[in-house]
């Protein structure tokens, strides 16, 4: 049942570290914003659940009794609601026990000069508090800038206090992270972003959006143990009076033409022109084609060079959408594209003439984020599914007026990928209950789910694919792994997990031939799989590398020579995959987006590519196979509104080298 804090009887105790006197305990900046925005939210004069007098902040403490004594009073005091909070370091000493660290910690002695994680669990277990909330975001010996904690995790039977929730910033095997130059670290950010959500979350539903945030960004993973049914505490009344860190940055400014060496020109303003407060932004035909430069022709695979035109489009400003985009898909013959967000909505747009978009219909039933939209291979259904555990099928033979047939529940956790095989019958969903879900959508008005649900992931299902053969799937899970599947009743592993990523799979798209599957991670790389032997994958060649942060998104043109993938670096890459044993990228990113990129899709036609993300902006840019290499060449200066000449500039000396290098990397995830 959910309830609030009684604010006579609440106490609570923040406590931060963000500077150390030991060179081996990095300073973490970040931690002095977590402390006053972690209060201002708890309270908030209007949302909040905690008297301010009761909340008391315990910021750079020296010595451990610095900590005990504040949280013994606070829990001496508290008779309803007891909530600790603690960032900073943390250190697992030789027999397993975590001690919470303070400015004079020594890393050599922390039993004398960190405060022991029993104290503090002691506390709060003697404590007359009828829930008692724990809060760690605490790290081991790493920099404020990287890993902020250690590998082993927090022990969990240490965490075992009758009555308490408590919630912990990392998994048992992964570091907690401080984004460099970020407002807060990494885990608080996704508590505060979660706590500001317009509708107040029990502690339950606070881990799910904690989760999802950090899994959107393949960020190390919280963990919890909730004892009684504390998890129906609610700490928040609703979103505060402050604005949201959403972490959104400032849209870039214009940038000039870009020319690169495969035949891509990305022309007037990169970072594009919003359309009034619109957040659709389109780019169209802008290019010159006279002349030449350098060795114009085919690319060293046979195919032929290609180009990139971009400007914004003068058209009517199509309504904006208002959270992060979370997923793009074109309707079969590329008219219609639809949009996903973070803002509960499914919007439809019509492409016909990509220099006037206009907005065509606006699906609002989610009641919650929306993690995924695909449209039928028929074109007559479009499938959405959430932070709502659901799936909902809509009829879309009119797009104008699109008409919910059907929900499909059953997951007990988010949707974060559905994929329709290849004759509209057959819809499969992936979901953080770590499922596969096949349903028969023969009847949209009466889907039937197919048998079981598909186990066999370890963590969240981030990806589903079905392979033109459609009786063979593909999934990309948030353990590291991609499954075959049988499409059957129930959906059936083929083998054994395909193995080579070493983080996240966030995608996986099979070739339009089926004899390719490509699959994208944490790890940074792209990987390419010949499956046409299911019972043994192998990995074509080398990695694709190039992009620098996790990679969250994949399309195939239809002809299948042309690969896009972008994410979190918040690039769009394209890959010559004419022949996939030979991979080339063709020319420089596609740079623009000012957050990071979740979700391309290509029209059928290949000419248009979508791609859309945190920034809440959509992008489409026109895509053309040209034998020759037009000048580059920029005919308005979008901005002011001048036509002229424009800019010859190319690609500066650090990219000439284009944006995959040859050498091995090494290496060490969400959406």
């Amino acid at each position: 049942m959910t309830r609030f804090p009684d604010p006579a009887g609440s106490r609570a105790v923040l406590i931060g570290v963000s500077r150390y006197e030991h060179p081996r305990l990095p300073g973490i900046p970040a931690v002095r914003a977590n402390l006053a925005d972690l209060r201002a939210v708890l309270t908030d004069p209007v949302s909040g659940t905690l008297r301010a007098e009761h909340c008391v902040v315990v910021d750079e403490p020296g010595v451990p009794t610095d900590v005990g004594i504040p949280v013994t009073e606070a829990a001496g005091e508290a008779t309803d609601v007891l909530l600790v909070y603690y960032a900073g370091h943390g250190i697992v000493d030789g027999q397993g026990r975590l001690h919470l660290t303070v400015s004079r910690t020594d890393p050599g002695r922390p039993s004398v000069t960190a405060l022991p994680y029993e104290v503090l669990r002691e506390a709060m277990v003697d404590s007359r508090a009828a829930v008692g909330v724990l809060v760690l975001d605490c790290c081991f010996s790493g920099r404020a800038t990287g890993p902020m904690g250690d590998e082993q995790g927090l022990i969990s039977g240490q965490t075992d206090i009758a009555g308490t929730y408590v919630l912990a910033s990392s998994s048992a095997t992964r570091p907690s992270q401080a984004v460099p130059g970020a407002t807060h670290t990494a885990f608080t950010e996704a508590l505060l972003a979660a706590l500001h959500h317009p509708d107040p979350p029990t502690l339950d539903v606070l881990f799910d959006r904690v989760h999802h945030h950090l899994l959107a960004r393949s960020l190390p993973l919280p963990q919890r143990r909730v004892m009684n049914t504390a998890g129906g505490l609610t700490l928040v009344k609703g979103p505060p009076s402050a604005a949201p860190p959403d972490g959104t940055p400032p849209a870039a400014g214009a940038s000039p033409a870009r020319w690169n060496r495969r035949g891509f020109l990305v022309a007037g303003t990169a970072a594009g022109l919003a359309l009034g407060t619109a957040a659709l932004e389109w780019m169209v035909n802008g290019g010159s084609d006279r002349g030449t430069s350098g060795s114009g022709g085919p690319s060293a695979s046979g195919s032929p060079a290609v180009k990139v035109t971009g400007a914004p489009s003068s058209g009517r400003a199509p309504a904006d959408h208002t959270g992060a985009v979370q997923s793009v898909a074109f309707r079969p013959g590329g008219e219609i594209l639809a949009s996903g967000s973070a803002d509960r909505t499914i919007r439809l747009w019509t492409v016909t003439d990509p220099a006037k978009p206009e907005p065509l219909a606006s699906l609002t039933a989610p009641t919650d984020n929306v993690d995924t939209v695909a449209f039928s291979p028929d074109g007559g259904l479009l499938a959405g599914g959430g932070n709502d555990n659901t799936v909902r099928l809509w009829r879309t033979t009119a797009p104008a007026k699109p008409r919910l047939l059907s929900r499909l529940t059953g997951h007990t956790d988010a949707v974060f990928s559905v994929a329709f095989n290849p004759d509209s019958t057959i819809l499969a969903s992936g979901s953080a209950d770590r499922t596969l879900r096949l349903w028969n959508v023969s009847d949209p008005a009466k889907p039937t789910l197919m048998g079981r649900p598909g186990t066999g992931h370890t963590d969240a299902v981030l990806s589903v694919a079905f392979s033109p053969d459609q009786s063979l799937m593909a999934t990309g899970s948030a353990d590291d792994s991609i499954l075959l599947w049988n499409v059957a009743t129930p959906p059936a592993v083929v083998g054994v997990p395909v193995p080579g990523h070493r983080n996240r799979v966030h995608s996986v798209v099979f070739s339009p031939d089926g004899k390719v599957l490509a699959s994208a991670g944490g790890d940074r790389v792209v990987r390419l799989w010949n499956v046409t032997d299911l019972a043994h994958p192998a990995q074509i060649g080398d990695p694709l590398a190039g992009h620098t942060d996790a990679v969250y998104c994949l399309a195939f043109t239809t002809d299948g020579k042309v690969l896009a993938s972008a994410g979190a670096d918040k690039k769009v890459r394209l890959w010559d995959l004419t022949d996939p044993a030979q991979p080339t990228p063709l020319g420089h990113p596609l740079v623009g987006h000012t957050g990071a990129v979740h979700s391309v899709a290509f029209t059928t036609d290949g000419k248009l590519l979508a791609s859309a993300g945190a920034d809440r902006r959509i992008r489409l840019w026109t895509v053309a196979r040209q034998v020759r290499r037009p000048v580059p060449h920029v005919l308005q200066d979008l901005r002011e509104g001048r036509t002229g000449a424009g800019s010859t500039t190319g690609p500066s000396p650090s990219d000439q080298a284009g944006p995959r290098s040859t050498a091995k990397r090494p290496r060490g995830r969400p959406r």
